[in-house]
């Protein structure tokens, strides 16, 4: 009966890293992890109930940008940076794998009246998206980064 369990829990436990695993997909088309001695531009945005400000924001192609995020909120938000696909499949595994906390480095937690950065540098041109992947935020809180060539 151990055995059995141990084996079942162990099974679970794969398919649930498999399905995190998917989500942590390459950073390519939306950048990578900036360093501070890089950031050639500080951009502030606030996240409350539902929304984030601003909404669109527009950076040049090899940029690296330091986000400082403040939730005015009065719940748990996120600001994750992916194609809007991956965030939505990240919201699905979030309601479906309760896992506790989470980070990647392309997104931030943060609780209500808490400040954070997150430091992003954008390789490719184009649209990309930003959002609060925390199940039923998602519809509303959603932004853009368009990303013009250099």
């Amino acid at each position: 009966m151990k055995k059995t369990l141990i084996v079942s829990f162990i099974l679970f436990w794969l398919g649930s890293v498999g399905a995190y695993a998917t989500a942590n997909h390459s950073h390519a088309a939306i950048g990578e992890p900036g360093v501070q001695e890089n950031v050639t531009r500080t951009i502030r945005l606030e996240v409350y109930e539902y929304r984030f400000s601003p909404s669109e924001i527009n950076i040049k192609q090899g940029e690296t940008v330091r986000f400082i995020v403040k939730n005015t909120g009065k719940k748990k938000h996120e600001m994750m940076i992916d194609t809007i696909q991956h965030l939505r499949e990240h919201e699905k595994m979030m309601r479906e794998h309760d896992h506790g906390a989470h980070t990647e480095p392309n997104q931030i937690i943060l609780e209500p009246g808490e400040e954070k950065e997150l430091i992003w540098r954008f390789t490719q041109a184009g649209t990309i998206d930003f959002a609060c992947p925390v199940p039923g935020h998602l519809k509303g809180m959603q932004g853009k980064i368009i990303v013009e060539s250099k």
